[in-house]
């Protein structure tokens, strides 16, 4: 039926309230009420993101509740009529609202590029379009009939939109108390409880509506209870923030304890537990239930491990940290995080992991690590004497073959000693690198890489040699070690890339090549020294030269001990890629490049942009 079929008086006052009206006056209350204060308890309590998409619900469900204690004392004919429009908007956006709030609860996207959220508002939209042109189709109510038996009010038929509607807010309410459900299965910890009472209070603030569409509600026939379910609604709402609802623990269970093998607890911002898996337990003093107890308190080897670190448990918990400590004759790391929901800490996760092998296996290799230096130290010592010893002696014999006016060919033999003693202490000083040095970077800094190019090629006879940076920035880095790296490829472009500071034997070490451009760049070199550029990159650095090449086995070439010159002690590359491993880094050789290029990547760098060149 259309609107043609309204019957019912105009007008009148109302003297008095009816005793069925009063009921259904006092649950509307109830719900505003209910909803009010949850509402207060949110935005002056610290809750997250996702309890606070609560709210919007709360709100539109007021609101449909104030417009239908409104409809029910209004006695005007047409303003009840625009009240009954009214109060189905918001029964409409009370469903999307709750819908809403479910998706958020329980970390879900309310993206409406997921099918079922565009299918869900599309269907409401559907159901509210229906009530805009009720007045022109009457497809939403059939029939609208304003009565006045046992007081004023409209009594309503369903038309075949509002039946459209009505399933479809079902869908969607069914849709949002499956999430709910899902979380209270899949959680072992306090929030189970208002949760079940929540979804409790939902289904049966369901039961009036369905009344209104069986008809079968003697006391006030034909009006739509469905409203008066929001006072159960109401009051499960408030049941559940007070049991716990508003507390992190469905976010943590979500996003954190099914996620692991360790021993993993959670706490929220007053420092209570409220979240734990079985592999945490084992550090928990006493046999009861820790949910809602301090942390300090059922599990203190815990609490004073963290708090005994830096600023104490708070700050951690704020801005995340690592602690190691010993329980029960075991080693173990506790990382603790903040557990955020937007921009709330909603409270403090801790994941506890047994590294005690590690831990032996890091003390092992520091013991190592000290016998190793030690005894670096012990034969640089003993074989630093006899070759000074040698060194002087030989230097004595050539004073006096001088003197006595020798045959020159003496004197080269002497020479050709006093060579092969350098390259002894040469040899010494590259094995006491590796063995002082070889070891992993425990600490870096941020170090300026052009000064320390700079500073490496001043530790460097480098001839006629040039040197440029091109791209200049910093690096992070063992400061002792990068110049390591650099010194020894300095050391490597000018020993192998210019003539003037090479043996003829040299130059088939590690730069050579047969092709024309290269013999063009080689007769260059022979004119000069060896040019230089080394430029930082995003993830580290290029170091290369206009030398020759490389026509060494490239495979081969960082080897210890590798060398193609008989004066080389092929521990200068070797030195270059174990200083780059111990900081995590990489280095290679670029074949594509015409001279020697050597590319380290895996470095943390920050590119500047600036030229400089020496």
């Amino acid at each position: 039926m259309s609107e043609g079929g309204l019957v019912g008086q105009t007008g009148g006052a109302v003297t008095a309230v009816h005793p069925i009206e009063a009921v259904y006056l006092s649950l509307l209350v109830v719900s505003i009420v209910g909803f009010a204060l949850m509402n207060v308890w949110v935005e002056r309590g610290r809750s997250t993101a996702r309890i606070r998409a609560v709210v919007p619900l709360h709100i539109v469900a007021m609101l449909w509740a104030g417009v239908a204690a409104l409809e029910l004392l209004a006695a005007d004919q047409q303003l009840s009529r625009w009240l009954v429009y009214l109060r189905t908007v918001f029964s409409y956006l009370t469903v999307v609202a709750f819908v809403y709030f479910g998706t958020v609860y329980s970390g879900r996207s309310t993206s409406l590029r997921r099918p079922f959220n565009a299918l869900f508002v599309g269907g409401m939209a559907t159901g509210l379009l229906g009530l805009v042109t009720q007045p022109w189709l009457g497809l939403h109510f059939d029939p609208l009939v304003f009565t006045t038996d046992p007081f004023p009010y409209y009594r309503t038929g369903f038309g075949p939109l509002w039946l459209f509607g009505f399933f479809w807010s079902y869908v969607g309410i069914g849709a949002a108390l499956y999430y709910l459900a899902e979380l209270v299965v899949t959680s072992q910890h306090r929030s189970s409880r208002p949760l079940v009472v929540y979804s409790a209070g939902i289904l049966l603030g369901l039961v009036p509506s369905a009344f209104t569409v069986t008809g079968r509600v003697p006391t006030l026939p034909g009006y739509d209870h469905t409203v008066l379910g929001l006072s159960i609604v109401g009051v499960a709402t408030f049941v559940g923030a007070w049991l716990g609802m508003v507390r992190i623990t469905p976010i943590s269970r979500d996003r954190l304890l099914g996620t692991t093998g360790d021993g993993l607890l959670v706490r929220d911002d007053t420092g209570q537990v409220v979240d734990l898996n079985p592999e945490a337990r084992r550090f928990l003093v006493g046999d009861g239930n820790p949910i809602g107890s301090p942390l300090a308190v059922v599990a203190p080897v815990l609490a004073d491990a963290i708090a005994a670190d830096g600023d104490g448990f708070e700050s951690a918990a704020r801005t995340g940290r690592t602690v190691e400590f010993t329980h029960d004759d075991r080693r173990y790391s506790a990382v603790v995080s903040p557990v955020t929901d937007g921009d709330t800490v909603a409270g403090s996760a801790l994941l506890i992991r047994d590294v005690t092998e590690r831990y032996e296996n890091r003390r092992e290799l520091r013991r190592q690590n000290r016998q190793l230096d030690e005894f670096a130290r012990s034969i640089s010592h003993h074989l630093r004497n006899p070759l000074q010893v040698a060194a002087g002696q030989t230097e004595l014999v050539r004073q006096r073959l001088a003197d006595s006016g020798a045959d020159p060919v003496d004197r080269d033999r002497l020479d050709d000693l006093d060579g092969a003693l350098d390259r002894m202490e040469t040899i010494i000083t590259d094995l006491r690198t590796l063995a002082e040095q070889g070891k992993s970077v425990e600490s870096t800094e941020v170090v300026g890489f052009g000064d320390a190019v700079r500073t490496a090629w001043s530790h460097v006879d480098t001839g006629e040699a040039t040197l440029a940076v091109d791209v200049d920035g910093t690096i992070r880095a063992d400061e002792s070690r990068l110049l390591s790296i650099l010194e020894n490829l300095v050391r490597n472009s000018v020993e192998h890339g210019s003539t003037s500071n090479r043996t003829q034997s040299d130059d088939s070490v590690a730069h050579g090549s047969t092709s024309a451009g290269s013999q063009t760049r080689q007769d260059s070199v022979e004119h000069g020294g060896v040019a230089i550029t080394v430029r930082l990159t995003d993830d580290g650095f290029v170091f290369e030269d206009d030398g020759p090449g490389i026509d060494a086995d490239h495979d081969r070439l960082f080897e210890y001990g590798y060398t193609t010159s008989s004066e080389g002690t092929g521990l200068g590359l070797s030195i270059v890629e174990t200083m780059a491993q111990s900081h995590g880094w990489a280095v290679r050789v670029d074949p594509a490049h015409d001279g020697a290029r050597f590319v380290v990547s895996g470095a943390v760098t920050a590119v500047g942009n600036t030229e400089s060149g020496r």
